[in-house]
């Protein structure tokens, strides 16, 4: 009877270091998957910031002329696959002009220049003087995606 006893005290501690091995391992792993989604999230919203920073350059600053003809050449292709819109004012052209898209309340659209040749083209009205002082812009949809850089030409 005293190896009965003996086996099933083997038995009863065998479970119970069991159920002392799987508590601990969930209390460590919890925590880690918790600190596992935070750092997922911190990272996606790096991510973003990180997307963003190419146009947040141009976000409430003062840049030159020749930076804003860079930058219509810079996001020529996503201005064509209507991921944003360039918007530039000069002071020969105080309406402005929309180059290769045109962003409207919450869209962009196709309805802006293509041609950014007149830029550079001293007697054209959009011409953007390279020494000129520009206030730059950036503008997002009810989203919060930046859709749409503008540039205004600041008077001398």
């Amino acid at each position: 009877m005293s190896e009965t006893t003996a086996t099933a005290l083997k038995f009863a501690a065998g479970i119970i270091l069991a159920i002392v091995l799987v508590s601990i391992a969930i209390m460590v792993f919890t925590p880690a998957a918790d600190s596992a989604k935070s750092v997922t999230t911190d990272f996606t919203a790096n991510t973003t910031e990180l997307q963003d920073q190419k146009y947040l350059v141009y976000d409430n600053t003062v840049v030159s002329g020749s930076q804003v003809i860079t930058a219509l050449r810079r996001f020529e292709s996503q201005a064509k696959d209507e991921q944003i819109a360039l918007y530039v004012q000069t002071g020969k052209n105080a309406a402005g002009q929309w180059y290769h898209a045109k962003f409207d309340t919450d869209k962009v659209g196709k309805t802006g220049a293509s041609d950014i040749s007149a830029t550079t083209n001293v007697t054209h009205s959009e011409y953007i003087n390279p020494a000129g002082m520009f206030a730059a812009s950036v503008h997002r949809d009810s989203n919060g995606v930046i859709r749409a850089i503008k540039f205004v030409q600041e008077k001398q």
